[in-house]
């Protein structure tokens, strides 16, 4: 879940690398021209059940072109939206959006090029509605988006990770209603005349929200499960509870929690969450592990050591504690430029934020 992971794509053909479909090749091989991009042209906007032709226009390395619309691959995904046959034509599925590709293949000279293309599958005379569903400047999602009425009433999509919907097939007057468990539902009336959009930026949740700013203790439990032998194993006195001094900052249902210890590292000292209507959820870090203090929070333990825990919590509120467990990597650092890892304990640890009248001393 934390792993950094380096992705490379690579078009290859013969042992040589390739050009981008934005980039121009000047490779000329012995028996040429060749290949140096492609374009697709076709329509953009098509109905459902309508079938339409595209074609594959190739640039050579002699700065000529040539009809590849028979000598290219052709892919068009996702499939339920839209088909597409090996000489270009395509078959319109469903409402919704479509990518059309066509690489350039073995046997066809220089096979390095990828050309996409974007696709529109919407009833006639509709339109797309695109927007998100936003509480107080983050995303709310999987939110209900639907239309109770006008023309697309019926269609309805769920607000992904960044709190964004989709619907496709929407005219005229039309009244828009979003929803979700713990919210009140928000119902607006919208006019469609073209591809548009409409956005819930006062999305907002039924219940109060609690007041949670102030000074906390933290304590940190790694998982009793970590390993015990090995290399980088986790040493005794970082197994056993550490606290650290903490303040939290809210602002609506964004919360920002800041190390407060001489010992934090300043640069590495926060990570921010949200109340949601079921629980309160942060996240630490990057995302990734093993590569630095930027995994997590982190502090000091002597001039040349520092501690780093991240990972995702999702925490529950009892009286003046929030308890739940962190999901992610404790980690120490030799902090010698750059950074050694020496000690790693990846886990669900043990991890509470506790109203403090007093700063706590970290142990």
């Amino acid at each position: 879940m934390y792993r950094k992971t380096l992705l490379v794509l690579s078009l290859v053909a013969a042992g040589e690398a390739c050009t981008s479909p934005t980039q121009q090749s000047n490779l000329v091989r012995p028996g040429g021209p060749f290949v140096a991009s492609l374009a697709i042209t076709g329509p953009a906007n098509v109905a459902p059940g309508q079938t339409v032709t595209y074609t594959a226009t190739a640039k050579m390395t002699d700065g000529s072109t040539a009809d590849y619309t028979q000598k290219v691959a052709w892919i068009a995904s996702p499939a339920t939206v839209l088909t597409i046959s090996s000489n270009g034509q395509a078959t319109a599925q469903a409402a919704g959006e479509a990518t059309v590709r066509a690489t350039a293949s073995p046997g066809t000279g220089f096979s390095c090029c990828i050309a996409p293309f974007s696709v529109l599958v919407l009833p006639p005379d509709t339109y797309r509605l695109v927007g998100k569903i936003i509480e107080s400047g983050v995303p709310v999602t999987n939110a209900s988006v639907v239309v109770v009425s006008g023309i697309g009433a019926g269609l309805s999509a769920t607000t992904d990770v960044v709190g964004g919907y989709r619907l496709y097939g929407v005219a005229g007057l039309v009244q828009v209603k979003m929803s979700k468990a713990g919210y009140d539902d928000i119902t607006k009336p919208f006019t469609v005349t073209q591809n548009d959009v409409l956005d819930f930026p006062e999305a907002h949740q039924t219940a109060a929200l609690p007041a949670l700013g102030g000074a906390y203790t933290l304590t940190l439990t790694a998982d009793p499960g970590c390993s015990t032998t090995g290399a980088r194993v986790l040493e005794d006195a970082l197994r056993a509870p550490q606290q650290y001094t903490a303040s939290v900052a809210q602002n609506g249902p964004v919360l920002t929690v800041t190390l407060t210890d001489s010992n934090a590292v300043a640069q590495e000292s926060q990570f921010s969450g949200r109340i949601s209507p079921d629980a309160i959820e942060f996240v630490l870090g990057d995302g990734y592990y093993g590569y630095g203090l930027d995994d997590g929070v982190a502090e000091r333990l002597s001039s040349s050591r520092a501690i780093t825990f991240g990972g995702d919590v999702k925490m529950q509120r009892s009286a003046l504690t929030l308890t739940g467990t962190l999901n992610g990597p404790i980690e120490v650092y030799n902090t010698a430029a750059p950074p050694i890892l020496v000690e790693q304990c990846l886990g669900n640890h043990q991890f509470l934020l506790a109203r403090s009248a007093q700063p706590a001393r970290r142990r």
